[in-house]
């Protein structure tokens, strides 16, 4: 018998354990303000009545949302479940006007971390809505039972529960196997770090800090997996773009398929961005249960990644290899803000990162924002990576320092690599300017004598004739494209670049 008894307390105690309770409010007792203990009215159209053990919720005041507010402390490592449980006032009339809302009790803005509805059913009988919530770190909420704002709910509440259990998730680093990233050559000199330099090498250069965003990187990976939860951390870093939103920064695009069937499925959702400490977001793909699918996450373009962390579940999901890409070696794209993403609704949207998933080829790109320099040290360092081709440019308009530097590092990458195909490409179109930059000309001069000289492997795209202005702006400030800008620009460089690397 003792033996029954020990196991059976066994289990309770990892029942306790795996549902630890934080508060069980019941309306049997109420303080003077007439709610339970921990409770105050929020909004001024919420009379509330407590009568047998039930509160009856009723908003007067459908102009704006109103109802009951519990603050209360969380910790990191856990997963939070709040459940109500509510009955319309009237038998029979189904309400779904009211919430169930979790906010930030610490900021001023007092930003929504996560909501749902709460459901009353259409038969008279209480019924059970649930909120889950993982914070990544210990900070204190405020918990809100409202009516939607324009709305007058009268619904019966006997019950607001409150438990946590810890967090079962698997978390798996997305730099390690079994994912594989692309896009960071120097991944492992950098020990692991999201950036596009090597720190020890390159961080004396003025174009380190924008290297430390990973623009144009790619996580990869195949799985079975029914959902892909990620846990980012900015590491407190600033967004430098003013005229770019922080979604369009620091978000992940997540791509579906195969190199060359890749289809878009998801981006980390806005209300969860938070550049302050880490943040989580859940991804449900939709697949056939123990479907093997591939995924391509692409990493913030404007935001440094401190880390990121993929769970899987079912916990057991199977992850395999990415298929390869079509060709062995990158595209290695050298250029500045253009390059990198200014302007693009998100990582994916870039027009290196859109010509190259195209193409269904890897892809380096070292766009850079401010970057004057084109400096040999940089020519030197894109020269260590094997390259099926060189693209070097857009470049910028300033035409004497760009006389000296651009011919520079073309001449650095032809000595150490003499048959890489090298493409040049010219400044891009500038909104209100008819005539082509100063600078171009000089790039077409140098082809051409490149040409002259028996370079076999040296080729053009004149940028400034790619698109003009228009009924539509392809740019956001007269200079940094637009998707719509990104997408003129692929469908220009895809044609060329296929004949360049011999691609069907």
């Amino acid at each position: 018998m003792k033996p029954i008894i020990g196991f059976v307390a066994m289990f309770l105690a990892l029942q306790v354990m795996a549902a630890e309770l934080v508060f069980d409010t019941t309306f049997d007792k109420v303080e003077k303000n007439g709610l339970p203990t921990g409770w105050s009215l929020y909004g001024s159209g919420t009379p509330v009545q407590v009568k047998d053990g039930r509160m009856l919720f009723i908003n007067t005041d459908p102009k704006r949302s109103s109802g009951i507010v519990r603050k209360f402390d969380m910790e990191a490592g856990f997963e939070y479940e709040i459940s109500v449980e509510a009955v319309e006032k009237n038998s029979g009339e189904n309400v779904d006007e009211l919430l169930l809302q979790l906010n930030s009790a610490n900021e001023t803005s007092g930003k929504m971390l996560c909501k749902c509805g709460v459901s009353t059913g259409n038969l008279g009988q209480y019924v059970t809505s649930t909120l889950k919530y993982i914070p990544q770190r210990a900070h204190s909420v405020a918990l809100y039972l409202s009516s939607k704002q324009g709305s007058a709910p009268q619904v019966n509440v006997r019950r607001i529960l409150c438990q946590r259990g810890l967090d079962a998730r698997k978390w798996m680093p997305a730099n390690q196997p079994p994912f594989t990233v692309f896009g960071l050559p120097f991944l492992k000199e950098n020990n692991g770090a999201y950036y596009r330099y090597p720190e020890v090498r390159m961080k004396q250069l003025p174009t380190w800090g924008m290297t430390c965003y990973p623009s144009g990187a790619r996580i990869r990976f195949k799985t079975n997996a029914t959902r892909i939860d990620l846990r980012i951390d900015h590491g407190k870093g600033s967004f430098p773009w003013p005229e770019m939103s922080a979604l369009s920064m620091a978000c992940i695009d997540i791509y579906q398929g195969p190199p060359e069937a890749m289809v878009f499925t998801w981006r980390t959702d806005r209300n969860l961005l938070d550049k302050d400490f880490p943040y989580c977001a859940s991804y449900c793909p939709k697949v056939k249960p123990g479907e093997m699918c591939e995924y391509t996450l692409y990493l913030p373009m404007y935001a440094s990644l401190k880390s990121l962390d993929i769970a899987l579940t079912p916990a057991d999901a199977k992850v395999e290899n990415p298929a390869p890409y079509k060709l062995a070696k990158p595209v290695v794209w050298y250029s500045t803000s253009f390059a990198q993403g200014a302007g693009a609704s998100g990582p994916s949207m870039s027009f290196p990162a859109l010509t190259a998933r195209i193409l269904g080829v890897d892809l380096v790109n070292f766009g850079i924002s401010g970057n004057a320099q084109w400096l040999p040290e940089e020519a030197r360092l894109i020269a260590e990576i094997d390259a099926a081709v060189y693209i070097m440019g857009p470049i910028l308009g300033n035409a004497k320092s760009m006389a000296e530097r651009y011919p520079a590092m073309i001449r650095i990458l032809r000595e150490k690599h003499p048959d890489t195909p090298i493409l040049l490409v010219t400044r891009l179109h500038t909104l209100g300017v008819d005539k082509p930059h100063e600078v171009n000309e000089m790039v077409k001069k140098l082809y051409a004598d490149r040409v002259s000289s028996g370079d076999k492997n040296i080729y053009l795209i004149d940028a400034f004739l790619l698109y003009s202005d228009g009924p539509i702006p392809c740019t956001i400030d007269g200079v940094h494209v637009t998707d719509l800008g990104a997408k003129m620009i692929a469908d220009a460089f895809v044609p060329e670049l296929k004949k360049i690397l011999n691609l069907k």
